[in-house]
C-alpha cells in the first residue's frame, strides 16, 4: 500500500503544478537541457538548412560542454537523421550496437529496421522523448525504437554516466530523443520531405513523406509559438534463409571421411529454407504549444503519438530430422575433421507452412512544462506527464504435408545438400516429381496465437535550480522530486497448435487440398530469385494461401473445420484470457497486472572554478534517492495433475503402505487444487550518488571523470505472479519418487530486486576544429544482483498435506564486471586543396570485455532455456568485444555526401533459441550505406539513399563454446531511396 506519505508528496506536486498557475492543467515539460549549455541552447537547435557539417558541428558543441559522457546525432535538416531508423542511427554512436532480430530467443526472423539496442554490451537502455519517460505497452519498460519516426526529431543523447538529476533506470545508458519546439527557431518554417524506397529482393517500392509547420507570435499576452509535424512511413522488406536445427551427435557406424567408427559426427535435426515478406506503416504526430507571458515564466504543451502497423507473411519448407536415428544414412553424406555433416544426399518428408503475422502497436504522449524564473538566481520548474501504449498481436500458421492416400510419405523424395560455405545448396528432388501437385498434399495442422497489451504512466516532477552569486566554487544548486503511477497489463496466449486432417505419425485419413478445400486455401510457392539466384532454388511445393491466413482466425477456421478428421483437432483461440496459462511456449500467457509507484528525490550541486593544478574545472555532484513499490494482482499456485500414478489402492496391496507414502501424498495433495496465493507488494529503495568531473586543460583539450550508481529495474514479465508445482514419478513405477525434481515447480517472482550497478568513466578529449575532435573513454562497471533462473525451497499446504517444492524462479544474485573503452575521431579536412576540401572522416571503436555476470531467461519455465542460461562457460547475451564504425564524408558546394560502414564481431545471441534449444551465435557482420544530396537552392535539396549496399549475408551459428557449427544463412534487401527535401 502507498504510504501516508507518499499521498502527501503526490498531492503536494499536483496542488503546486495545478491551480497556482495560470493554464498549468494542460500537461508536461519541455525537455531536460544538456547540462552547461544554458547558454547555446538557441544555437545548438537553431533549425536551419545546412547538412552534414553543421549536424556533426551541432552534435560535438553538445559532447564538448556537457558535464556529463553525452555522444549525440542531431538533424540540422528538418527529417535528416543520418539513418532511416532511430536505432540504424544510434548504431553510429560509440558503444552502441543493434542485435538484428526482434527477439534474441527467436533468430530465425531477423528485424527489419535495426532491432535491440545496446550500450557498452549492456540490453539495460532506458528510453526517454524529450527527457521523459517513454515505453511500449509490451512490457511497460522501453520503447520499441522501429516505432518511432526519425522524420521528427531533433537529434538523440545516449548518456553513458547519468547525473543524479536523471531519471534512473539505465545502466547500460538512457537515450533521449528530442522533437523540436516552436521557439527553437526565430522565424516561421515550413518544411517537408519525401520519398520514394525501392527494396530489390521484395521488388516492391514504399513512398513516405513528412511535415512541419513551426510559427511564433508577439501579442499583447506575451510571446506565443506553435508547431505542428507529421510523419507516414512504409518500408517492406524480404529474407530468405537457408536454415538448419542443432546438431545432434551420433556415433558413426564405420570409419569415414578420416573418422574412426565408434566417433561422434554431429547432424543437424531440421533442414529447410524460408521466405519472409514484412511490411509496415508508421503515423507519427508531433505538437507544441509554447507561451511566454513575460520574460519569467515559459510554459511548453507537447504531444506525441506514434503508431506502427506490420505485418509479415512467412513460407517454410523442409524436414524436421525424419532422417535421424539407426537409419541414417551415412554413406550418402560426408562429414569435416570435426565431425560435422557438410554434404549429401538424405531421405525426407517435406513439412510446409504459411504464417501471417499482424500487429499494431501505439504509444501516446501529453506532457505539459512551466518554467518559472522566481528570482534573478532561482529558476522553479514544474512537469507533468501521461503516457499510454497499446500493443496487439494475432499470428496464424496453417500446415501442408505431401504424401499418399494412406497418409505415407511419398518415396524416393531426396534433398542434396551441400553447407559447407557461405553459399549453401539444396534441392528437393522426387521421382516421379509431383511437387507441384496439389492432390499430393494434405491438410496438417494449424496454429494461433493471441496478444493484447496496455500500458500507461502519471508523472510529476518538480525541480529548482539556485545559481549562486560570484562564488569561487559553487556554480549553482538543482533539487527536485518526481513521482510515478505506472500501470502494465499483458493479455496473452501459448502458441495453440493442433492437428487438422493428418501428421506423419498419425491421425486421420489425409484431407487433400484439391478436394477438401477451395482452391484460393492453397497456392503454388515457387521460391522464385531465391537469394538473388546466388544459392540454388531448394524446391516447390504447396502452401496455404496467403488468402487463408490474413484474413483472421475465425475466416480460416470456417475454411479448415471440414479437414478436421481425426476425432480432434484445432479449434481457434478466443480472448477469454482467462483460460491462458504461461506455458513452456510463452512465460505471460494469461493476464499479468502490475502496478508500479516510485518516488524520487535529488540534489545536484554544480561547481566551478578557475584555477586548479590541471586548469579550469567544473563539474557536478549529486545524490538521488528513489523508492520503488511494486504490486501484482493476486494470482494462484497451479498444481499439475499426477501423470502416469497408479491407483493408490493398489499400490498398497502390491508393495505396503510405506512404500506408496509419496503416492499417497502426492493424491491428497493434487486433489487439492489450484489454490489463490498473493504475493507482499515488493518495496526497495536505492540510493544513487553521482559525480561528474571536467578538467579544461588547455581550451581545446579536457579531461573528464565520471562516477555514480546505477539501477534498471526487473521486468513485468520477470515479476509475473505465477506459480506451478507437481510431482515426478520414477521410470514406469507410478508411485516411487523420481530421483531428480520428484517435488518441484517453476514460476515467476513478484519480489525480484534491481540489478545494481557501480560504474566510472575516464575521458581525454581534444576539440581542434568546430567539427574536428579526437577523444579517448575508458569505462567500467561493477554489477551485482543479476537476475537469473534458479531454484529455492518453498512449504505449501494443500488438502491438509504441506509439501516442500523445489520451485525454480527468477531470483537476484552473482556479480560481474564491464570494462572497455570508446575511441572516437572525425574532421574535415579543410587543408587539402581545391575540391578535396570537402572530404572527411569520422570513426570510432569501441572494445567491451566482461566477466562474471549471469544470462537470463526469456521463460523460466522452459527447461532448455533455464539450462542454457545456467551454462557458465557462455559469455553475456548480446555483447560483441569489438564494435566500429567508419563513415566517408564530402561536404561542398552543393554537394553532401556520406559512405558509412558499420561492424561489429561476433556473438551470443541467445543461450536457447526458441525450437532448436540450443546456444545461437551470430557471427561477425558489417554493413555499408549511404547518401548523397544536391542542394538545388536555398529551398531545396535531392538526394539519394542507399541501405545494405554489399547485400551483407547474416550468418548464424549453433552450438556451446565448443562446437557451434553455422546453421544459417539469409539475405535481406538492399534498399534505394530518392528523396526531396524542402523548408521554406
Amino acid at each position: 500500500m502507498i504510504t501516508q506519505t507518499n499521498r502527501f508528496v503526490r498531492a503536494a506536486i499536483r496542488r503546486a503544478l495545478c491551480p497556482g498557475v495560470p493554464l498549468l492543467a494542460l500537461g508536461t515539460m519541455a525537455a531536460i537541457p544538456v547540462m552547461a549549455q544554458d547558454s547555446s541552447d538557441n544555437t545548438l537547435q537553431e533549425v536551419v538548412v545546412t547538412g552534414i557539417r553543421k549536424s556533426l558541428e551541432s552534435a560535438q558543441a553538445i559532447k564538448q560542454t556537457s558535464e556529463q559522457i553525452v555522444d549525440s546525432v542531431t538533424a540540422q535538416d528538418i527529417g535528416a537523421l543520418p539513418d532511416r531508423s532511430v536505432s540504424e542511427a544510434l548504431q553510429r554512436i560509440p558503444g552502441v550496437t543493434l542485435q538484428r532480430t526482434d527477439n534474441n530467443h527467436d533468430p530465425a526472423r531477423l528485424a527489419s529496421e535495426g532491432g535491440g539496442v545496446f550500450i557498452r554490451g549492456l540490453s539495460w537502455v532506458r528510453s526517454e522523448l524529450n527527457g521523459r519517460d517513454i515505453f511500449s505497452a509490451n512490457d511497460g519498460r522501453d520503447v520499441s525504437f522501429e516505432d518511432v519516426s526519425a522524420d521528427l526529431l531533433s537529434g538523440i543523447d545516449v548518456y553513458k554516466n547519468p547525473a543524479a538529476d536523471q531519471v534512473e533506470g539505465g545502466v547500460g545508458g538512457i537515450v533521449n530523443l528530442r522533437t523540436r519546439l516552436p521557439f527553437d527557431s526565430q522565424k516561421q518554417l515550413l518544411a517537408f520531405s519525401g520519398d520514394f524506397n525501392y527494396a530489390d529482393l521484395l521488388k516492391k517500392g514504399f513512398w513516405s513523406g513528412n511535415a512541419l509547420y513551426s510559427n511564433q507570435w508577439e501579442t499583447d499576452i506575451g510571446r506565443l509559438g506553435g508547431l505542428v509535424s507529421a510523419s507516414i512511413g512504409n518500408i517492406g522488406n524480404r529474407t530468405d534463409s537457408v536454415q538448419l536445427g542443432r546438431f545432434v551427435p551420433q556415433p558413426l557406424p564405420v570409419a569415414q571421411d578420416g573418422l574412426d567408427a565408434g566417433t561422434n559426427v554431429y547432424i543437424p535435426n531440421s533442414m529447410g529454407w524460408r521466405r519472409i515478406d514484412w511490411q509496415q506503416r508508421r503515423v507519427s504526430l508531433a505538437g507544441a504549444f509554447q507561451w511566454s507571458p513575460s520574460e519569467e515564466w515559459l510554459l511548453t504543451l507537447q504531444a506525441f503519438q506514434a503508431k506502427a502497423n506490420p505485418h509479415d507473411l512467412e513460407y517454410a519448407d523442409g524436414d524436421y530430422g525424419a532422417y535421424l536415428g539407426s537409419a541414417y544414412p551415412y554413406s550418402t553424406t560426408n562429414f569435416n575433421s570435426s565431425g560435422v555433416l557438410t554434404s549429401g544426399t538424405l531421405p525426407i518428408t517435406p513439412q510446409l507452412d504459411t504464417r501471417f503475422e499482424q500487429q499494431h502497436h501505439s504509444t501516446t504522449d501529453f506532457s505539459f512544462n512551466a518554467k518559472w524564473q522566481a528570482t534573478s538566481r532561482l529558476q522553479l520548474t514544474g512537469d507533468v506527464q501521461y503516457i499510454k501504449s497499446h500493443a496487439d498481436i494475432t499470428s496464424l500458421t496453417a500446415f501442408t504435408q505431401e504424401g499418399d492416400a494412406g497418409g505415407n510419405a511419398i518415396p524416393d523424395t531426396t534433398l542434396t545438400f551441400d553447407i559447407s560455405g557461405n553459399n549453401p545448396y539444396m534441392q528437393l528432388r522426387q521421382n516421379p516429381d509431383n511437387l507441384t501437385n496439389p492432390a499430393n498434399y494434405w491438410w496438417a495442422a494449424a496454429m494461433d496465437h493471441l496478444e493484447d497489451n496496455d500500458a500507461h504512466s502519471w508523472a510529476e516532477r518538480l525541480d529548482g535550480d539556485y545559481k549562486f552569486e560570484q562564488n569561487d566554487w559553487l556554480d549553482s544548486f538543482r533539487f527536485g522530486i518526481r513521482a510515478t503511477d505506472k500501470a502494465s497489463i499483458t493479455r496473452e496466449t501459448g502458441y495453440n497448435w493442433s492437428i487438422l486432417s493428418r501428421q506423419y505419425w498419425g491421425g486421420g485419413a489425409p484431407m487433400f487440398l484439391s478436394t477438401s478445400t477451395p482452391s484460393f486455401a492453397s497456392q503454388l510457392v515457387t521460391f522464385n530469385d531465391f537469394f538473388r539466384g546466388k544459392v540454388n532454388l531448394p524446391g516447390v511445393g504447396w502452401f496455404p494461401s496467403y488468402q487463408l491466413v490474413r484474413n483472421g482466425t475465425a475466416y480460416a477456421y470456417s475454411i479448415l473445420k471440414g479437414t478436421e478428421d481425426a476425432g480432434f483437432g484445432w479449434t481457434p483461440l478466443t480472448t477469454d484470457w482467462s483460460k491462458a496459462t504461461p506455458g513452456s511456449d510463452n512465460p505471460i500467457s494469461g493476464i499479468n497486472d502490475q502496478h508500479e509507484h516510485t518516488y524520487a528525490a535529488y540534489g545536484l550541486l554544480r561547481f566551478t572554478h578557475d584555477h586548479t593544478w590541471l586548469g579550469r574545472m567544473d563539474g557536478n555532484i549529486g545524490l538521488r534517492v528513489v523508492r520503488t513499490e511494486d504490486r501484482a494482482s493476486a494470482s494462484s499456485i497451479t498444481i499439475s495433475p499426477l501423470q502416469n500414478a497408479i491407483d493408490p489402492a493398489t499400490c498398497v496391496a502390491n508393495n505396503g503402505a510405506a512404500a506408496c507414502q509419496f503416492l499417497i501424498d502426492a493424491q491428497a495433495f493434487t486433489a487439492g487444487a489450484s489454490q489463490p496465493h498473493s504475493f507482499p507488494d515488493n518495496n526497495y529503495t536505492d540510493v544513487l550518488p553521482t559525480a561528474n568531473i571536467r578538467f579544461l586543460l588547455t581550451k581545446d583539450l579536457q579531461l573528464r571523470f565520471a562516477a555514480g550508481k546505477a539501477m534498471v529495474r526487473p521486468s513485468f514479465t520477470q515479476m509475473q505472479p505465477y506459480s506451478n508445482v507437481g510431482f515426478s514419478f520414477l521410470g514406469n513405477t507410478g508411485y516411487q519418487p523420481a530421483l531428480v525434481s520428484s517435488v518441484a515447480g517453476k514460476g515467476g517472482n513478484p519480489q525480484l530486486k534491481p540489478t545494481r550497478a557501480k560504474q566510472f568513466d575516464g575521458s581525454l578529449e581534444w576539440y581542434f576544429a568546430p567539427t574536428g575532435s579526437l577523444t579517448f573513454d575508458v569505462f567500467y562497471k561493477d554489477i551485482h544482483d543479476y537476475i537469473f533462473a534458479g531454484p529455492d525451497n518453498e512449504t505449501l499446504t494443500s488438502n491438509g498435506v504441506t509439501e516442500t517444492f523445489q520451485v525454480t524462479r527468477y531470483q537476484n544474485g552473482s556479480k560481474g564486471q564491464i570494462r572497455g573503452f570508446e575511441a572516437s575521431y572525425q574532421q574535415f579536412f579543410d587543408f587539402l586543396p581545391g575540391p578535396l576540401r570537402g572530404l572527411g572522416f569520422q570513426g570510432n571503436i569501441t572494445l567491451v570485455d566482461s566477466s562474471g555476470g549471469r544470462n537470463a531467461v526469456v521463460n523460466v519455465l522452459d527447461t532448455n532455456q533455464t539450462t542454457g542460461a545456467a551454462d557458465q562457460t557462455l559469455p553475456l547475451e548480446g555483447m560483441s568485444r569489438w564494435s566500429y564504425n567508419a563513415n566517408l564524408m564530402y561536404e561542398r558546394s552543393i554537394i553532401s555526401a556520406r559512405l558509412a560502414w558499420n561492424w561489429r564481431e561476433r556473438y551470443l545471441l541467445t543461450t536457447s533459441a526458441a525450437n532448436i534449444n540450443a546456444p545461437v551465435w551470430s557471427e561477425n557482420y558489417g554493413q555499408l550505406d549511404s547518401e548523397v544530396f544536391f542542394t538545388i537552392s536555398s529551398h531545396f535539396k535531392v538526394g539519394v539513399q542507399g541501405t545494405n549496399l554489399l547485400n551483407s549475408r547474416t550468418y548464424l551459428d549453433v552450438g556451446g563454446a565448443v562446437l557451434a557449427p553455422r546453421y544459417s544463412w539469409t539475405d535481406t534487401d538492399r534498399r534505394y531511396a530518392l528523396a526531396v527535401r524542402a523548408q521554406f
